[in-house]
């Protein structure tokens, strides 16, 4: 391979490790606890929690919003990554796309290979309850992947309202990926009581400094905000409601029963979830506010100078 070939390979294996990298970067909390796969209550046979075999990814209905976080999370860090690093050197998007596709498709394979062999969902079984707990848990987690892609392809565009709607789309996420590594990485006594300060507060700091960034002129950028500020509400109490639904071991699997406690916990959670809105609102109008009135100081300042130097280039 000669030396121009070299130069032109270089920033796409670039990109393959920025996608790649990112993606094994918030695996690595649940790598740190052993990797070992929760649980299954559908699993052929009886084992004990250290019994379990490793897995990428802690796949079980318990963990499903902690599954999805993890693959979206890799994807805005992966954008933001290739953002950065573009202004020195010119990275293709695809390739740092391909690499956190990679990874993402890695750990999603070994880890329901294992899933499928402990189900035994090879055996001819009459009991339907493994193959849509395996399908469900599959088919979400492709979600989740996919919508790593989209948050990826915001956070990692040059200009400002899709990278602003990357950060706010995934500020939820982002604080609960925190939240979930500094309590896996915590000592036995548990992480400090103020952790929980920051599943609640930190998304509104990223949407109201992201949107403060982006301001509101054009007027249509106002489009982003309402989207960033629904998207702030919305998904905490879908993430509740998914997660009562999914985690109530009662329910065993009926699925009828799993959609009315999601429907039912759903506005409850939204009721609550107001006051970050606000603070996110607030946050965002303030620091959009300020660099309006600096450039409107600069604007002012720079005037009468412009002014005499036109006179006496005239």
């Amino acid at each position: 391979m000669g030396g121009h070939e070299r130069a032109r390979s270089t920033p796409v294996f670039l990109g393959l490790a920025i996608g790649f990298v990112s993606a094994a970067l918030t695996l690595a909390p649940w790598l740190a606890t052993g990797a070992t796969l929760p649980l299954q209550n559908l699993w052929q046979s009886n084992v004990l929690p250290e019994d379990m075999p490793f897995s990428l990814l802690p796949v079980n209905q318990y963990y499903a919003v902690r599954v999805a976080v993890i693959l979206i999370v890799g994807g805005v860090i992966a954008g933001l990554t290739l953002r950065f690093v573009r202004r020195a050197a010119r990275v293709p998007s695809w390739s740092a796309s391909v690499g956190l596709l990679l990874a993402h498709g890695i750990a999603i394979v070994q880890s329901f290979v294992v899933v499928a062999d402990g189900l035994g969902l090879a055996q001819t079984r009459s009991d339907p309850r493994p193959l849509l707990y395996f399908g469900g848990m599959l088919g979400g987690t492709i979600v989740a992947a996919l919508l790593a892609q989209g948050v990826f392809w915001l956070a990692s565009r040059r200009a400002v309202v899709p990278v602003t709607l990357g950060l706010t789309l995934s500020a939820v996420p982002f604080a609960a990926w925190i939240v979930d590594a500094v309590t896996t990485l915590s000592p036995p006594t548990g992480p400090a009581p103020e952790i929980l300060l920051i599943s609640r507060w930190l998304p509104p700091i990223i949407v109201g400094v992201a949107l403060g960034w982006c301001g509101v002129r054009p007027p249509r950028r106002l489009g982003i905000w309402v989207i960033s500020l629904a998207a702030l509400w919305i998904t905490p109490a879908l993430f509740t409601s998914l997660w009562n639904a999914l985690g109530m071991r009662v329910l065993d699997g009926d699925l009828q029963a799993m959609r009315e406690v999601a429907t039912q916990i759903f506005p409850l959670a939204l009721s609550i979830g107001a006051l970050p809105v606000l603070l996110a609102l607030v946050l965002g109008g303030i620091i959009t506010g300020a660099h309006m009135t600096i450039r409107r100081r600069r604007k002012l300042a720079s005037g009468p100078t412009d002014r005499y130097t036109e006179h006496l280039v005239d």
